[in-house]
C-alpha cells in the first residue's frame, strides 16, 4: 500500500466523517428512544441501507447534483423529519408492543435524512476518491462504521440530557435550511429575476478562484478576451494570489491566460479553472428534444453578466434571517403538529321496542 493511496482514503475518512456529523444526529434522534438492543439494530440496518444508496448516488454524483429543485426538495424533506422527530419526543415512550413498529420506522427515518443530508457529502467524497471505486468504498465504509458508533454515543447522552434532543433538531433544522437556500434553482430565480444575492454560496455558481504564485501584468493591460471576466489581487510578501474568473471559460482565454504564467505549478492551476469553468456538452444519451432543455443543468458556472448584474446588491444577512425561521418553525413544530383526533366510538343503538 502506497503513501498516496493511504493519504487518499485518510482524505476520505475525514471528509466523510467531517461533513457527516449533522447525520449522526439524526441517527441518534431517530433512534434514541428503542430499547438498546433494538436502538443498535435500528441504527446499523438503517445506516446500511443508506450506505447501500451513498455508494451508488456517489458514483454519479456530478449528474445528480445537477438535476433542478434537488436540494430544494432535500430540504423540505430535512424539515419534515426534524418536525416530525420533535413530535415523536412528545409521544409515549416505546413499549414491548409498540417496539418492532417503533424500530421500522427509525430505520425509515435514518435512510431519508442520511440520503438527504449527503448530497454535498457524496460530490466532496467522489473528488476525493479520483474516480477509484475501490478507494470510495473502502473511505465510506470506515468513516461510516466511526459515524454509527458516534450514533450510539450522542442516543445514549439524548436519553439522559432531553436538551441535546432540541439542538439536535435545530442542527437539523439549519442544515435544511441551508440545503434550500443553496439550491441552484433557487438561487437562479433571485439573481436572473432580481439582480440579487442572498446567500454567499450563490457567488460559487458565479465565480471561480485560482491562486497563482506570480501575474505579471495587471487588469488595463489583459487582453479584451480576459479584461471583463478576469481579477486579481496580488497576495502579501511570499503569498499567492488570488485570481477570479467570472462565469465560463473558453479555449481562447485559456490559452491567453497560459501564454502569461511563468511556472509549471502556475499553468497546472490554470488548466484547473478551465476544468472547473469550462462549457459542459449535454451526453448524447440525452434526446435530441430535451437537449435545450438540459443544456443549462450541465454548465457550472453562469454567465459573467449574473456576476455584475448582483454588483452593490449582496444581502446576506437575507440567508441568516432565513436559517433563524427555519429553525424556529420546527422547533415550535410539537405545538401546532397535533394528533388528529381519534374517532369516538359510535353510541350503541336502543333496543328496538316490542
Amino acid at each position: 500500500m502506497t503513501l498516496q493511496l493511504i493519504f487518499s482514503i485518510l482524505q476520505i475518512i475525514l471528509i466523510d466523517v467531517v461533513l457527516s456529523g449533522d447525520n449522526a444526529v439524526v441517527i441518534a434522534m431517530a433512534a434514541h428512544k428503542l430499547p438498546e438492543h433494538q436502538r443498535n439494530r435500528a441504527i446499523w440496518w438503517g445506516g446500511g441501507i443508506a450506505i447501500v444508496m451513498r455508494i451508488g448516488f456517489t458514483m454519479i454524483m456530478s449528474f445528480l447534483l445537477m438535476v433542478p429543485t434537488l436540494r430544494l426538495f432535500g430540504g423540505l424533506l430535512l424539515i419534515w423529519i426534524a418536525c416530525k422527530l420533535l413530535r415523536s419526543e412528545s409521544e409515549e415512550d416505546v413499549t414491548a408492543d409498540n417496539a418492532g413498529r417503533s424500530t421500522i420506522a427509525a430505520i425509515k427515518m435514518i435512510f431519508l435524512a442520511d440520503f438527504a443530508m449527503s448530497l454535498d457529502n457524496m460530490l466532496a467524497v467522489a473528488g476525493a476518491s479520483h474516480g477509484d471505486w475501490k478507494l470510495l468504498l473502502g473511505g465510506l465504509l470506515i468513516s461510516i462504521a466511526i459515524i454509527m458508533t458516534c450514533s450510539t454515543l450522542i442516543a445514549q447522552l439524548m436519553n439522559r440530557y432531553h436538551w441535546i434532543v432540541t439542538l439536535g433538531a435545530a442542527i437539523l433544522a439549519f442544515t435544511a435550511a441551508e440545503m434550500m437556500l443553496g439550491d441552484r434553482e433557487v438561487a437562479g430565480y433571485f439573481v436572473r429575476h432580481h439582480q440579487i444575492s442572498l446567500d454567499h454560496r450563490w457567488e460559487g455558481y458565479m465565480v471561480t478562484h485560482a491562486h497563482p504564485a506570480k501575474f505579471p501584468e495587471d487588469a488595463s493591460k489583459l487582453p479584451p478576451e480576459l479584461k471583463e471576466v478576469l481579477d486579481y489581487k496580488p497576495g502579501a510578501a511570499n503569498q499567492p494570489g488570488t485570481m477570479t474568473f467570472i462565469g465560463q471559460m473558453n479555449l481562447a482565454q485559456r490559452d491567453a491566460l497560459l501564454d502569461r504564467m511563468m511556472s509549471e505549478p502556475d499553468k497546472a492551476q490554470i488548466h484547473e479553472l478551465y476544468e472547473a469553468t469550462r462549457n459542459r456538452d449535454v451526453p448524447t444519451w440525452v434526446p435530441a428534444g430535451w437537449r435545450t432543455t438540459v443544456d443549462s443543468w450541465f454548465q457550472l458556472k453562469w454567465p459573467a453578466e449574473h456576476w455584475r448584474g448582483i454588483e452593490g446588491h449582496r444581502h446576506h444577512y437575507v440567508a441568516w434571517i432565513f436559517y433563524a425561521l427555519v429553525i424556529a418553525f420546527c422547533l415550535t413544530s410539537p405545538r401546532w403538529w397535533k394528533h388528529a383526533p381519534k374517532a369516538s366510538p359510535s353510541e350503541p343503538s336502543p333496543p328496538a321496542q316490542s
